[in-house]
């Protein structure tokens, strides 16, 4: 059997990493994982204990600036290959060259992992498995995407223990679970878009578990670990009406714990709202992005009037769902008025949880043609010129940008107490910037804490652990 080890610097758990260690260890192969924070010292002692035959991350864009650091360590003190998937490889390959990465995977990684740990421990080389770019002597053999599993009910259930064994992660209340893959809307801003078209007829757009297999793995987190809400993290939880049909009266008698998930304002109708409410949704996520309707539709390609985001809304509220957006400032040729039209729509619907981001416009995708289009972004712009968190600067090289960054860290307050919608916009022309980042601080600690029950002691402690990676 060959040895994995995934490293992992976000404390979370990602759900590709879950299904590929338990594909794994069906196979008969071992996988383990660590966290480079909460092992601090020991860090590069255990990997080496654990004498892995494949070290193994899963990264985001933006995120994968910390792994190749890390890649590089590990590098200096065992001679084994080094993986790098997730996200960023799939839209990234090029992340290959790097002297740290022997090899990437695209797409999916369940089967391309699996046929990898065979190859190694059997001694067999690898240069030909599906997904998978690899480097061997200074020659990159690229390997085209391999069909994805269109019956994800094939895929054994997640593997939490690699996380679990963090305590913690094994006893915060609220866990994630994913019950499809894939998304159909086009957004500008998103990956999406590419992703459908690397699989185009090699996998449907959106695939779903099938219900009896989502309650099955719910019930076994919740007779293992403490389980007190359920996160649907699915792009879009609601997308197939009649699954939800048959969702419903089995989560609730099988399961009955209050769920989050995430939604579409273009779906929405009132049966489909009761429905959530019926099976026990206490909070929907949706993205309004932008309260300007010229800018979500032109820019942002979202084809949703205000009228339909104030429909919405009234909806959760008659049925008591509580409601988080997302948001974005800083669009490519955003007026301050414009970006407090977001502040104020958020503040008219009353929305529990406003969450709000400085729009990073990724390298392919449309919003950056948008931008250098607009003369915003320099032509040969690279990941080399993101900033690491969208939460603090822009790249838009735009007059007003200041302004709107700033707008984006008293994003919350103006939302809480729209009476002071007018002085923060008196306010983000004067660079207290200091100041800004404090109060965003303490906005983004009230948010958590509500958002997820916790104290204010427990919100603070979960903000100072993920503060590195806002």
């Amino acid at each position: 059997m060959a040895r994995l080890l995934f490293l992992q610097k976000v404390q979370y758990e990602f759900v590709g990493v879950m299904s590929i260690s338990a594909y794994l260890k069906r196979a008969g192969h071992q996988v383990d994982l660590l966290f480079k924070d909460e092992e601090k010292n020991n860090f590069f002692p255990k990997i080496k204990a654990y004498d892995p035959d494949l070290v193994a991350f899963s990264s985001m864009t933006g995120e994968h600036t910390h792994y190749l650091e890390i890649a590089t360590e590990v590098k200096k003190n065992l001679d084994v290959p080094i993986l790098m998937g997730g996200p960023h490889t799939t839209f990234f390959p090029e992340v290959i060259n790097h002297t740290s990465v022997d090899i990437i995977c695209r797409g999916e990684g369940e089967e391309a992992a699996v046929e990898l740990c065979d190859r190694l421990d059997g001694g067999q080389d690898y240069r030909d498995v599906r997904n998978l770019w690899v480097k061997q002597n200074g020659t990159i053999f690229k390997n085209d995407i391999g069909p994805g599993e269109n019956n994800l009910d094939n895929y054994p259930i997640q593997d939490r223990e690699i996380y679990y064994k963090y305590k913690y992660l094994r006893e915060y209340p609220t866990k994630p679970f994913v019950t499809a893959r894939g998304c159909p809307y086009q957004c500008s801003y998103c990956f999406n878009r590419e992703y459908n078209q690397l699989y185009h007829g090699k996998a449907k757009v959106l695939r779903r578990y099938s219900v009896k297999r989502v309650i099955e793995e719910i019930l076994q987190v919740k007779r293992h670990y403490p389980l007190k809400r359920v996160l649907f993290n699915d792009d879009i939880f609601v997308l197939d009406k009649s699954w939800l049909e048959e969702f419903v009266p089995l989560y609730k008698r099988e399961v009955g714990l209050p769920f989050a998930c995430n939604f579409h304002i273009n779906i929405a109708n009132e049966e489909l709202v009761r429905l959530l409410k019926e099976a026990g949704c206490y909070l929907a996520c949706f993205g309004i992005e932008s309260g300007d309707q010229e800018l979500r539709k032109l820019i942002l390609k979202r084809n949703t009037t205000d009228e339909q985001i104030y429909q919405t809304a009234s909806l959760f509220r008659k049925h008591d769902i509580k409601m988080k957006t997302f948001n974005m400032l800083g669009l490519p040729g955003e007026t301050l008025k414009q970006a407090l039209k977001t502040v104020r729509i958020n503040a008219n619907i009353k929305t529990d949880y406003p969450w709000c981001s400085i729009l990073q416009p990724y390298p392919h995708t449309e919003i950056a043609a948008i931008a250098q289009e607009k003369g915003l972004l320099k032509k040969d712009f690279s990941l080399d010129d993101l900033e690491s968190s969208y939460f603090f600067k822009s790249v838009f090289k735009q007059p007003n940008i200041r302004q709107l960054t700033r707008l984006q860290k008293l994003f919350f307050f103006g939302v809480r107490m729209p009476w002071t919608i007018p002085i923060i916009a008196w306010m983000v022309k004067i660079p207290f910037d200091k100041l800004y980042i404090l109060l965003f601080g303490l906005s983004y600690t009230l948010r958590v804490g509500r958002e997820f029950h916790l104290g204010w002691s427990n919100a603070l402690r979960f903000a100072l652990r993920h503060r590195k990676n806002l």
